[in-house]
């Protein structure tokens, strides 16, 4: 099989002789395998590589696998990861447990092999379907995010994504520095309520966060760039201007004349002059071309 199309399972067990024989199984099967033999290594695995698929051990000392995989859907860059739990644990509370955690799925030990690799197939077909709807939804404009009814994350697009950490929401604190932000709007559950948050960053840009559907799963947010964003403050805090040379600097990009501007602002053409040639040395150009 080739390389790049290979599917990369990570499997996590503290058993040395379980993992080698899940090893040598997926790798016939035509699978790409890295290996963990603890929650802590894993976790360590995962900060530099994204697997398609996590196997889990369920059983583990010093962190267990429910632990660990509370720690993988804590991280909204490894939410979309599957992962199934493997477990000689069979009580109802364990496998509730198993999906409160954030698994798609558990298999008993001992681990038959053709049902383990027909589950990994379906789990990863799907999670690719969902991936690529989410960059469909980005690509029609319709970029948005899933919390439930705790607030915690459980799916974004990409650009969603992207737009809420220009707002400082990283992808490593997005879950907890969210909730203040949309609880008030969660309580009220009201379709179209929304709320306009700036840019930490130096483009002054704004994004509004709107509640646009409620369903079982919980709360779905669309996520835009405020189009209704002040573009002279943007020219302001951009090229370090006052607030008159900033409007100047607007009413330039607009395409009038010094007269033009001088009518519009209610200055006289010498002033407006004046204004021009401090933009112009703060911008390091030569003129208005």
């Amino acid at each position: 099989m080739n390389n790049l199309m290979q599917k990369l399972i990570l499997i996590v067990d503290d058993d040395p002789d379980s993992v080698c024989m899940l090893n040598e199984a997926l790798d016939t099967e035509g699978f790409s395998v890295l290996v963990a033999l603890s929650g802590t290594q894993a976790l360590s695995i995962l900060s530099r590589i994204t697997p398609d698929l996590i196997l889990l051990d369920a059983v583990m000392p010093s962190m267990d696998g429910f632990e660990t995989c509370k720690r993988i859907k804590d991280n909204p860059r490894l939410t979309e990861i599957p992962v199934i739990f493997m477990t000689g644990l069979d009580s109802d509370s364990n496998v509730s447990q198993s999906f409160e955690c954030g698994a798609v799925d558990y298999i008993q030990k001992p681990i038959r092999i053709v049902e383990l690799v027909k589950r990994i197939n379906l789990h990863i077909d799907k999670s690719k379907v969902m991936l690529s709807t989410k960059f469909l939804l980005d690509s029609n404009g319709l970029s948005s995010f899933l919390v439930d009814k705790s607030c915690v994350i459980k799916w974004y697009t990409p650009d969603a994504m992207h737009l809420l950490e220009q707002c400082g929401f990283d992808k490593m604190t997005f879950s907890s520095k969210i909730q203040s932000v949309l609880n008030p709007m969660i309580q009220k559950a009201e379709i179209g309520k929304y709320i306009t948050i700036d840019s930490n960053s130096q483009s002054a840009e704004r994004i509004t966060i709107t509640l646009s559907q409620i369903n079982d799963e919980g709360f779905i947010f669309a996520v835009k760039r405020d189009q209704n964003v002040n573009k002279v403050e943007i020219l302001k805090q951009k090229f370090s201007l006052t607030q008159r040379e900033a409007e100047i600097l607007y009413w330039v990009c607009q395409g009038k004349s010094n007269k033009d501007m001088a009518i519009i602002l209610d200055i006289s053409p010498r002033t407006v002059n004046k204004h021009l040639e401090a933009i112009f040395s703060k911008m390091m150009v030569e003129n208005r071309k």
